[in-house]
């Protein structure tokens, strides 16, 4: 099961999820607002991002599941585990955004995210940041799936659903901190993948490594050359990391 970053589109797995779709079973789902699921009227707590999970692998059935997550997706992949450990077999955390790093309760880090709205905001309005971000993002993608980037990843829509994750951030994370205090994740493994390109690197891969490293069966492994968008800057290494967890958590060979 695919959970996807602050974006919250299925898109972002497009090369990475057909390549696992050859040995196993794949989801890859949008959040509400994203892409083509609709948009939610109450606050987009974390709690509540964790509730839809939750209800959607209860849908599907069978289990347990390997969850993958990017970034944002892997605070949503660990609250689940913390909450249902019955429903996973193993974790795949993708440069994951991580509670215990003080930059992301920093005034620097609203602001900045402020300044970022003011300007993608018109320039989604006008249709012009798929055609400037995406092509720079999603530059590996086949003509297809570029396309279905930008009718879904850069809309108005899109940006709402993303201002609404992000007002309830910093208030989820603060109470994820008290639940990774008060619970252990479950005895399955772990795989935490860290980029190494791009700002800010010192405090998140920090991070990262005392995870894997507090984990009996964790690995920490670094996407060498790669930026935050691991899963469209270095496919490769993350389609060999999931099956090589796929194999510990025991799905095969």
């Amino acid at each position: 099961m695919f959970e996807s970053g602050g974006n919250g589109s299925r898109v972002i797995w497009g090369l990475v999820q057909g390549q696992v779709a050859r040995y196993t079973g794949t989801l890859a789902y949008d959040r509400a607002g994203f892409g083509r699921s609709e948009p939610d009227t109450a606050p987009r707590c974390l709690e509540r991002i964790v509730d839809d999970l939750e209800d959607l692998l209860g849908a599907v059935g069978g289990g347990p599941f390997v969850l993958v997550g990017h970034s944002l997706g892997g605070p949503i992949c660990r609250l689940l585990a913390y909450r249902r450990p019955d429903l996973v077999a193993g974790l795949v955390l993708v440069d994951q955004a991580a509670e215990d790093c003080d930059l992301y309760y920093s005034r620097a880090l609203a602001v900045a995210g402020a300044v970022s709205n003011l300007l993608t905001a018109p320039l989604t309005r006008l249709g012009l940041m798929g055609a400037l971000a995406g092509r720079r993002l999603y530059g590996r993608f086949p003509p297809e799936m570029l396309a279905e980037v930008r009718d879904e990843e850069f809309t108005p829509a899109a940006l709402r659903a993303h201002r609404a994750e992000a007002r309830c951030l910093a208030d989820g994370f603060r109470k994820l901190r008290q639940v990774s205090d008060d619970f252990s994740l479950p005895d399955v493994p772990v795989t935490v993948i860290s980029a190494t390109a791009g700002a800010m690197r010192a405090q998140i891969t920090g991070s990262h490594r005392r995870l894997a490293r507090a984990l009996p069966r964790g690995r920490h492994v670094w996407a060498e050359g790669s930026g935050h968008m691991v899963p469209v800057e270095a496919p490769e290494l993350l389609v060999r990391e999931i099956h090589a967890l796929w194999v510990r958590a025991g799905g095969g060979s």
